[in-house]
């Protein structure tokens, strides 16, 4: 892969990933444009290199929210919150990566997690959720008062997250947008979606760490560093969208590129 194109997937990523129109579908509609430069293993490991340009954007913004998970002391109750609503994810994505033999791994990897089929359906999708998400609800649940009941109920944003593994459903979106179903407020629904996704994220470079030596070191650096750069664009822009409940208008724009992409491919 050139260092153009590392560039743009890494904006793509970067702008995608926490605007609520999934980085994942649009990087592989994107990639299989620019001549299927992420299909296959090597392909899910570009794919993680430029979501952990992502991470590095989470903790910048939300350092405080991180520090604050261990200093003065261990808040337990907040670290099991996020293992637990964690867990739908990590059980999908290492069934699929170690749970599998090989051969039905690689089946899926290229049927269904680099499918533009699927990215474009799951677009649809997550065009659903948002408008649904947008609903008049009482808020009255905090990142900080959270217990009982709603503390339970935060595996139903894990399960979320663990669908979002899908091609084109947006993770910032599905899991955001089921914690506003739960009455999370604004806000602490957008923190609570993105200290999950640290896990999320460091959990799928830790698996995939082992292919990333496969890329020159200049294209994969020019991608992370616009992944960086571009997803800190993409999370202030998505602060601003969820306060000011405008989450339909990206679902109007999710179900378009969706309807698109499947005109797209059924005429290429």
């Amino acid at each position: 892969m050139d260092t153009f194109k590392a560039i743009l997937l890494g904006a793509v990523q970067g702008l995608t990933e926490f605007l609520p129109v999934s980085s994942s579908g649009h990087l592989v509609l994107v990639g299989h444009m620019l001549g299927r430069d992420l299909e296959g293993e090597a392909g899910t490991a570009m794919s993680v290199l430029l979501h952990l340009g992502s991470l590095c954007a989470i903790l910048v913004v939300f350092h405080k929210d991180v520090l604050k998970l261990f200093v003065p002391r261990l808040d337990l109750n907040k670290l099991a919150l996020l293992f637990v609503a964690s867990l739908p994810a990590a059980i999908v994505g290492l069934g699929i990566k170690k749970g599998l033999p090989d051969a039905s791994a690689q089946w899926v990897e290229t049927n269904v997690l680099q499918s533009p089929w699927v990215a474009a359906c799951g677009l649809i999708l997550t065009a659903s959720v948002l408008w649904l998400a947008e609903q008049p609800r009482q808020a009255r649940v905090t990142w900080q008062t959270v217990s009982g009941r709603d503390w339970w109920l935060t595996l139903l944003v894990g399960c979320a997250q663990a669908v979002a593994i899908l091609p084109g459903v947006s993770r910032s979106g599905s899991t955001i947008c089921v914690a506003l179903m739960l009455h999370w407020v604004r806000a602490d629904a957008v923190r609570l979606s993105f200290l999950m996704g640290l896990i999320a994220i460091g959990g799928a470079g830790l698996v995939e760490a082992r292919h990333i030596s496969e890329f020159d070191a200049v294209p994969a650096l020019a991608g992370f560093a616009s992944s960086v750069v571009f997803s800190l664009v993409g999370l202030l822009a998505l602060r601003l969208v969820v306060a000011r409940q405008k989450l339909r208008w990206f679902a109007v724009y999710c179900a378009l590129a969706g309807v698109a992409a499947l005109v797209w491919l059924a005429l290429a």
